[in-house]
């Protein structure tokens, strides 16, 4: 009888064990890269331009924000680009979200893609306003309405992707971004960078 208990007792003590092993595993299986936003190669500051944001109820931003400036009435902002040269860990689906502060539907959206890719993925075009939020790049299904779809899975290699970030309406802020394989992340307040996430430009030697 005492064999049986004991012998009960050491498969059950196995069962824990492989189980914790299995969730550290499903736990640790996602990969996820944090950059700043304004961490773009390029901005001009006269379009993107690098700004402050204070706190706000939905957290603290992260220290600044990747802006475009307010337009006047019935004139549409200059449109630039930047771009982020990102090193990927691993190959997968990733998928992209963006911490945002938008004032208005006149300035929620930007246009977002990978390099070389045609058109233009639409990031953003929802109505929280006045306050720091994430937002999931989406499949577009209306341009000119805004209006998107499914969140967009983004086949990544391992290695580094260029992604381009358009100007595309007056007074919009972003202030990180997250890329993750994990389908069911949702993202809250803000996280702090991944250490060399994005690859830097190379100053070139003064002659």
């Amino acid at each position: 009888m005492r064999s049986i208990v004991m012998r009960a007792t050491i498969t059950a003590l196995l069962a824990g064990v492989a189980l914790c092993c299995a969730t550290a595993l499903f736990a640790g299986k996602y990969a996820t890269v944090v950059f700043e936003a304004e961490e773009a190669t390029n901005p001009t500051g006269k379009v993107w331009y690098v700004k402050k944001h204070g706190e706000d109820p939905g957290g603290k931003a992260s220290g600044k924000m990747l802006a475009v400036p307010k337009s006047e009435p019935g004139e549409k902002p200059k449109f630039e680009e930047v771009t982020y040269k990102v090193n990927i860990p691993q190959n997968g689906y990733y998928y992209l979200w963006a911490r945002v502060f938008w004032k208005n539907g006149c300035g929620n959206s930007v246009y977002f893609k990978m390099e070389d890719e045609k058109g233009d993925s639409i990031l953003g075009g929802d109505g929280t306003y006045n306050a720091l939020h994430w937002v999931c790049l989406k499949e577009t299904v209306d341009a000119k309405k805004n209006k998107t779809g499914d969140p967009l899975k983004l086949p990544l290699k391992k290695g580094t992707v260029t992604f381009v970030m358009g100007s595309k309406e007056s007074a919009t802020e972003i202030d990180q971004f997250v890329l993750t394989t994990d389908p069911e992340m949702y993202p809250a307040n803000s996280y702090k960078p991944t250490p060399n996430a994005l690859v830097k430009n190379e100053k070139k030697d003064a002659k």
